[in-house]
């Protein structure tokens, strides 16, 4: 099978560690453009943890606004970072980043972006974690409209 487009599913710079070299690899193989991604999970930001008044929601509206910017520029700075890597490495390239729920994300952008592949890493979650946070490498399995890489 030829891969043409390549997205690969970052969830932190963790990640870049085990998927990157994997992704830079079958890339090379099929001369593919790679799409480095990643999603701000907003939805950690804004699950209320009991009950807030709206004049709480006001006072930490500021706060939560600070975290999100703060994590975007730094997500931008190593998304950058191994797109650059990726082009070094004679490998073409691109980022994206968003903001949303990271499962329905993913499967949105693989099909926009009509990739042939998506590699995503695995955390290996189970039992009552798994059940609370939800699988985003199930999500993805199962609602893809193309292969799926799973990295453990």
């Amino acid at each position: 099978m030829m891969y043409k487009k390549i997205l690969v599913a970052l969830a932190s710079t963790d990640d870049c560690q085990t998927l990157f070299p994997k992704a830079l690899t079958i890339a090379k193989q099929n001369n593919s453009l790679l799409k480095l991604f990643h999603c701000i999970n907003t939805e950690v930001y804004f699950t209320p943890y009991g009950t807030f008044t709206t004049e709480e929601v006001t006072q930490l509206l500021p706060q939560w606004q600070d975290s999100l910017e703060g994590e975007q520029q730094q997500t931008k700075q190593w998304l950058t970072e191994y797109t650059q890597k990726a082009f070094s490495e004679g490998v073409t390239a691109e980022w994206d980043c968003t903001m949303g729920n990271p499962s329905s994300s993913i499967v949105k952008l693989a099909k926009n972006w009509e990739a042939d592949l998506i590699i995503i890493g695995r955390r290996g979650l189970t039992g009552l974690e798994e059940m609370l946070l939800g699988s985003v490498s199930n999500y993805v399995v199962h609602h893809a409209n193309c292969s799926v890489l799973l990295i453990q």
